[in-house]
């Protein structure tokens, strides 16, 4: 599972796979529902516009697809990319969207049309990941050469390079404020910039392995989650150094791609193991934060990992709750 995404109502999830499908799962029931071969060739990008009247994606052989709500495909763009793509973003207006691919290259593209506007070419690596800014004409790239660049879109120039990773940027993830810049790497770092005095904020260490995928919390914008190749996912709070939380072994392999419910209440997770897992806080009523408390503080370690294997999550003693996930199960297919 390369991409997991979730309709803007919230009502469905979407995956792309490596054999260029797309699968439908209710958000509700965590049924299947339907499955359609969209793509040739591997699925690596999806991206709904703001109105939620259109899907966009991208596969390896560099094509990218108009989709209707419906899933009805309405314009085929070959040879948008030489090379595979990493990273499709709507505009906040949805009158164009970016793309970033191996070929080294961004694309500014005015929608209405499928015509490629401006081409962006100051990385010096395989473009692995881009977000438009919430609000402004600002676009933050990552790439192979270690560095985010962020682009003025409307004169197609770089106006800023954030430096500090040593290895490939996986993710670069703005705010809902737009204010801070939440990049991830192969070196195993997490990194938060203000881009208003292009300034880094904060690093973070916590994973073992490459970090895969990272994203912010819909709602606390103080908060952000990632996963890395060992299929570790981690909780991080902005004022804390330390991941106030913790799945050790979310998955058995590598996790790609992870994706917030919009109203922040289910953490969906994919991965090279072919699992789509929902991961969300306890039902009302349930005493797993009791028990998981009681069990750290009073009980032998063979109730601890009884405790541990009922929820799948490793707490450490000094973290503190994290606000929108609780230490509760998960859907798994």
């Amino acid at each position: 599972v390369n991409v997991v995404l979730w309709t803007p109502d919230g009502h469905r999830l979407q995956t792309g796979s490596q054999t260029g499908e797309f699968t439908l799962w209710n958000g509700m029931c965590f049924n299947f529902e339907t499955i359609l071969q969209a793509h040739e060739t591997a699925v690596r990008a999806m991206s709904w516009s703001h109105n939620a009247n259109w899907l966009v994606s991208g596969d390896d052989k560099g094509t990218i697809k108009y989709w209707q709500t419906s899933l009805n495909n309405v314009k085929i763009k070959e040879k948008a990319h030489k090379e595979a793509l990493r990273g499709l973003t709507f505009a906040p207006s949805d009158l164009k969207f970016a793309s970033g691919s191996d070929d080294v290259t961004v694309k500014i593209w005015d929608f209405a049309r499928c015509y490629t506007e401006q081409v962006l070419t100051e990385h010096g690596g395989d473009v692995k990941c881009l977000e438009w800014h919430p609000h402004k004409a600002l676009l933050a790239s990552g790439s192979k050469d270690s560095l985010v660049k962020l682009w003025d879109v409307k004169s197609g120039k770089s106006v800023a390079t954030l430096q500090g990773h040593k290895n490939t940027v996986t993710a670069t993830r703005w705010n809902k404020s737009g204010r801070l810049l939440l990049t991830a790497s192969r070196d195993q770092l997490l990194r938060v910039f203000d881009t208003r005095m292009n300034k880094e904020l904060r690093s973070f260490k916590g994973h073992e392995k490459d970090i895969t995928a990272a994203i912010w919390h819909p709602f606390h914008d103080d908060m952000f989650t990632s996963a890395s190749y060992d299929g570790t996912i981690m909780f991080w709070l902005l004022d804390l150094e330390t991941p106030q939380a913790e799945i050790e072994s979310a998955h058995e392999s590598a996790v790609w791609t992870m994706d917030w419910h919009p109203l922040g209440h289910i953490l969906c997770t994919g991965s090279t193991d072919n699992t789509t897992k929902f991961w969300c806080r306890p039902r009302p009523g349930d005493t797993w934060k009791d028990r998981n408390k009681m069990a750290k503080q009073d009980m032998g370690p063979s109730t601890i990992e009884e405790v541990r294997e009922m929820g799948g999550l490793s707490r450490r003693p000094e973290r503190e709750h994290i606000p929108g996930i609780g230490r509760g199960g998960k859907t798994s297919f």
